[in-house]
């Protein structure tokens, strides 16, 4: 403790210029950058984000509670983003990447250019859910109607690739159900067949007596069960074609655009405190590490303790805090003896 005090106080000035140079020097970087524009637009969700053969209500893993629209489809969006295909076609006809200050290497490149493209959408659009069927598309740039574009752009592939998505999946869906119907049917036409050619067989078997035979209530409930089978497959069938139809039934079929894309000059207030305070975080760590490698250099003897690790002899007798003066005055005599001993 005694040398970490010490390592402080004497190079306190050095510390201080740490403290305040980088806080400083941060909020000037960020006060010479170009303003930044975000463009934020509304959307309410009419309903869920639809996915076909299921009727149960999505669960928040996370508070166990039914999710909202707002939040199915924030949810859907957000996934949507992290996609490089869906990020790329977003940024085609923005003018997005002349706005990134990408080095001309890079946009000489196409890879690295839709790399650049993908990072920038996926990780700088926000998707936030503002309330029950209320959520919000933002995204922000140097250029405000680059800005705008990008979240025009947003809103209508995310229409676009839900509408395909959906149809895709309800015709693959129909094909399956109706593979299954077919199925199902042989099954009942079978049962059926069963059915009529016991009865024909036991001509005698009417009324209670034909209730009362085990082997016909085997093959009847048999009959009933592949008739309740068929009846569902179309009743699946038959809500695919309603779920497939309402989402192709117009633009705003799953989601209205409420208010739409607004930019706003990002305030320079909340940017020049966090880069104040990221500032004093570096600033404080450096000195840290500073203090913690002067420590670790310092060879000074203090105690006995100290004094035991650089030499073998014992310690006769400590003598009290001297001043200064005093050591210097014990330094001349000792040289004063040394002299006196060599003549």
């Amino acid at each position: 403790m005694d040398r970490m005090l010490e390592a402080i106080f004497h190079r306190l000035i050095q510390l201080l210029i740490f403290i305040i140079f980088l806080p400083l020097l941060s909020l000037a970087v960020v006060y010479i950058l170009p303003r930044s524009y975000q463009a934020t637009a509304k959307l309410w969700a009419w309903h869920s984000y639809p996915t076909l053969g299921t009727t149960s209500q999505e669960i928040d893993p996370q508070t166990n509670a039914p999710i909202t629209p707002a939040q199915s489809q924030a949810n859907a969006l957000s996934e949507l983003l992290q996609t490089r295909n869906f990020a790329l076609i977003v940024a085609q006809g923005t003018a997005l990447a002349p706005t990134l200050g990408l080095d001309s290497s890079v946009l000489a490149n196409p890879q690295r250019l839709d790399d650049a493209i993908f990072q920038e959408i996926s990780h700088h659009v926000q998707v936030a859910v503002q309330g029950s069927n209320l959520f919000s598309i933002s995204y922000t740039n140097q250029d405000l109607e680059v800005a705008q574009r990008v979240i025009e752009a947003i809103i209508q592939h995310y229409r676009l690739q839900s509408q395909a998505f959906i149809i895709t999946q309800g015709q693959q869906l129909l094909s399956s159900y109706q593979n299954q119907l077919t199925d199902a049917q042989k099954v009942a036409d079978r049962a059926a067949s069963a059915e009529s050619q016991y009865l024909l067989t036991h001509p005698n078997l009417t009324g209670n007596a034909l209730l009362a035979d085990p082997q016909y209530q085997l093959l009847h409930a048999q009959t009933q069960q592949e008739q309740t089978i068929i009846g569902n497959i179309r009743t699946n069938i038959a809500s695919v074609n309603q779920g497939v139809g309402l989402q192709s039934a117009g633009p705003d079929s799953l989601f209205k655009v409420v208010d739409p894309p607004a930019s706003q000059v990002v305030s320079r207030t909340n940017l020049l405190l966090k880069a104040g305070v990221i500032g004093l975080g570096i600033a404080l760590l450096a000195c840290v590490l500073y203090v913690f490698m002067i420590v670790r250099r310092d060879r000074t003897v203090y105690t006995i303790h100290d004094l035991q690790k650089v030499t073998s002899f014992p310690v006769v007798m400590q003598l009290s805090h001297l001043s200064p003066a005093m050591v210097l005055l014990l330094a001349e005599d000792s040289v004063s003896l040394d002299i006196l001993r060599k003549k």
